[in-house]
C-alpha cells in the first residue's frame, strides 16, 4: 500500500516538474521565476519519502525528460534534482532550517559539478574556456569602442581591462558556490511556504539574529588570505584555490556581519527597520560598505561579540 502511494506521488511530482521545465524553456517571460520552482517537486517528494525513493524519482525524471523533451534539459534536472533532494531529505531527517540550507547548498554544488562534467564529456563544452573566449571578445570590443571614441588605447588601459576581467574564469568555483548558497536559500524559503500551506506543517527560518557560522571558517579565511600574498604562476591551482576559498569565506563573513546587525538591534531594543536599512544601504554601496561588514562578521564570530553585548545588557 505504501509502495503504491509513493509511486502515485512520484508520478504527480514528476508531472509537475515536467510542466515547470517546459514553462521555463518555452515561456521566457516567466521562465526566470519558474527556474526557482524546479527543485520544489523534488524537495516535497524527498521531504515525505526520504532520499532513497527520491533517487529513484530523479533517475526516472532524467530518463523521461531526455527522451520527451531534449538532452539539453539534463543540466536543469540534475541541478534541480540534487538540490531539491538534499533540502527535502534534510527536512525528512528533521534537521534545523540552517542545517537544511547547508545541505541544500552541498546538493546544488554536486549538481553543478555533475553538470560541468556532463557538459565537458557529452557536449564537449568547457565552461571555463567559453567564459575566457567571451571575456577576450568583450575586451576586444571595448578596445574597438575606445579607439573609435578617443583614438589609440594605451598599454595601461589594456592592462586595466585585462586585470579587471581576466580573473573571472579562475573564480568560477566561487561563483558556483555563491550561486549554490543563494539558490538553496530561495528554494528552501519557497518550499517552507508550500509545505506550511499545503501540508499544514510548521517550517520557519529562525530569526536572522541567530544566524552564526562555525568558528573554524576563520582559519580557512586567514590561511587563504595569507596564501593570496604568495606570488604563484598565472593559472596556478594553489593560487586559484586560495582565491576561491578567500572569496567564499568572505561572503559567509558578510552574512555573519548582517546577522550581527539584527542581533545588535535586538539587544539595544532598536526597531527592526534599523538593521534592514543597514543591509539595504550596505548592498547599494557594496564597493564601500561590504568590506567593513565582513570585518564586523569576523569580529563577531572570533570574539563572540553578540554574546558579550548580551551579557552587558
Amino acid at each position: 500500500m505504501k509502495g503504491s502511494s509513493i509511486m502515485r506521488e512520484g508520478l504527480i511530482y514528476s508531472s509537475i516538474y515536467l510542466a515547470l521545465l517546459l514553462v521555463s524553456l518555452f515561456i521566457p517571460a516567466i521562465g526566470l521565476i519558474t527556474m526557482f520552482l524546479l527543485p520544489i517537486p523534488f524537495l516535497i517528494f524527498s521531504r515525505r519519502n526520504g532520499w532513497k525513493a527520491s533517487l529513484v524519482l530523479i533517475s526516472i525524471v532524467l530518463f523521461i525528460t531526455t527522451l520527451a523533451v531534449h538532452i539539453v534539459t539534463l543540466p536543469f534536472t540534475i541541478v534541480a534534482g540534487f538540490g531539491g533532494i538534499a533540502l527535502g531529505s534534510a527536512l525528512y531527517q528533521e534537521k534545523s532550517p540552517y542545517e537544511a540550507w547547508a545541505q541544500g547548498t552541498v546538493g546544488n554544488v554536486v549538481g553543478l559539478l555533475l553538470t560541468y562534467l556532463i557538459s565537458l564529456w557529452l557536449f564537449k563544452i568547457n565552461w571555463i574556456e567559453e567564459i575566457r573566449k567571451t571575456i577576450d571578445q568583450s575586451i576586444a570590443n571595448s578596445v574597438e569602442l575606445i579607439e573609435s571614441v578617443s583614438g589609440d588605447v594605451s598599454q595601461e588601459q589594456l592592462e586595466a581591462l585585462e586585470s579587471q576581467f581576466g580573473n573571472i574564469p579562475s573564480m568560477l568555483p566561487s561563483i558556483m558556490g555563491i550561486m549554490a548558497i543563494s539558490f538553496a536559500f530561495i528554494t528552501l524559503w519557497i518550499g517552507f511556504k508550500i509545505l506550511n500551506k499545503q501540508f499544514r506543517e510548521q517550517h520557519y527560518f529562525p530569526p536572522v539574529k541567530k544566524l552564526s557560522f562555525p568558528r573554524a571558517i576563520i582559519w580557512y579565511y586567514f590561511i587563504a588570505l595569507l596564501v593570496t600574498f604568495i606570488e604563484f604562476e598565472s593559472g596556478s591551482i594553489w593560487g586559484d584555490a586560495a582565491q576561491n576559498v578567500y572569496v567564499l569565506t568572505g561572503a559567509l563573513f558578510t552574512l555573519q556581519g548582517f546577522s550581527f546587525m539584527f542581533a545588535y538591534a535586538d539587544i539595544k531594543g532598536l526597531s527592526k527597520k534599523v538593521p534592514i536599512i543597514g543591509v539595504v544601504i550596505s548592498l547599494l554601496f557594496s564597493f564601500l560598505l561590504l568590506y567593513p561588514v565582513r570585518i564586523l562578521g569576523i569580529i563577531d564570530l572570533g570574539f563572540s561579540l553578540r554574546e558579550r553585548l548580551a551579557k552587558k545588557k
